[in-house]
């Protein structure tokens, strides 16, 4: 299977701009202010031209990246967002043989059986803590959720009401919160309550302009942000070839470990299970938020 996909995409090649090219130095100049891109589920973030392995319908190659071995090998995570909607979809995820991480949504339908289940078989459980969007109130982040007019108290109260509703979580990431993250001093209040509890955080930047990590740093909390969305597109080939150029973001990060987010599609559940063995075939393992967030 796993020639099968790579020889799929060595198919599709000649349409990224070489380093050298006009084209490529224009994308590079066209840099501007980071803006929200709204989809049906969650925001996303956007920074002029996306890169060319994300857009939609884009034909690339999967060029080698020749890198230095790392100690115990190249590592990357990658967390599930968006569970507790669907039971089903989780099994499916489950039956990936990796260590993959899960983020639940406070106060769904299944967010206490997910808990459960995902407990007994030993996965990271986050909780996918709602904050609020540029775009509320046309997009609401839902049950639970932070919101800028809200006081520190009522910012710690939901807080320690999410956690009682999500047994078993080690750390906390975004569900949207583009608005929210943006303000460094209501992010200070999250970070000091969940470094009470021994939490950490994980920035999911659905805003290009967060201050989640200079509010974590002003607290000690351990942090790390979100590389890569595999899935911004529900395309199984897109997913796929989001996941397998990670090495070349390792190789942009200094060799160091990259978290990776993705959504309990049925298409991004095909492509991650695809992506184990060309992963493993490049020397990379897929490990646990833990392993590799900073102590």
């Amino acid at each position: 299977m796993a020639l099968f996909v790579l020889s799929l995409l060595e198919k599709k090649q000649d349409t990224v701009p070489s380093p050298s090219s006009k084209e490529f130095k224009r994308q590079k100049e066209e840099k501007r202010p980071a803006a929200i891109k709204k989809d049906s589920h969650v925001e996303r973030e956007k920074k002029g031209p996306t890169p060319p392995f994300t857009r939609k319908g884009e034909k690339v190659s999967l060029p080698p990246v020749s890198l230095p071995p790392q100690k115990g090998g190249l590592w990357i995570a990658i967390l599930i967002d968006d569970i507790g909607q669907n039971m089903g979809v989780l099994d499916d995820l489950l039956d990936i043989n990796v260590p993959l991480s899960f983020a639940i949504l406070p106060y769904q339908q299944y967010s206490l059986q997910a808990a459960e289940k995902l407990h007994r078989q030993k996965r990271e459980i986050l909780l996918h803590f709602p904050m609020e969007p540029h775009s509320f109130p046309q997009n609401h982040p839902g049950k639970g959720a932070l919101f800028l007019c809200m006081t520190d108290d009522e910012i710690q109260q939901q807080i320690r009401n999410n956690l009682q509703s999500v047994p078993y979580v080690v750390g906390v990431n975004n569900h949207m919160g583009s608005r929210f993250t943006e303000d460094e001093e209501k992010m200070f209040v999250v970070m000091t309550e969940l470094k009470k509890r021994g939490l950490y955080f994980v920035d999911s930047r659905t805003s290009g302009l967060s201050k989640a990590k200079k509010a974590a740093g002003r607290t000690g909390i351990r942090f790390i942000a979100r590389k890569i969305f595999i899935d911004n597109e529900q395309s199984y080939e897109i997913s796929l070839q989001n996941i397998l150029h990670v090495k070349r973001e390792i190789a942009a990060n200094n060799n160091e470990p990259v978290l990776l987010i993705a959504h309990p599609y049925p298409t991004t559940v095909s492509s991650i299970r695809d992506a184990v063995p060309l992963l493993r075939e490049q020397g990379i393992e897929i490990v646990s938020i833990s392993k590799i967030i900073s102590p």
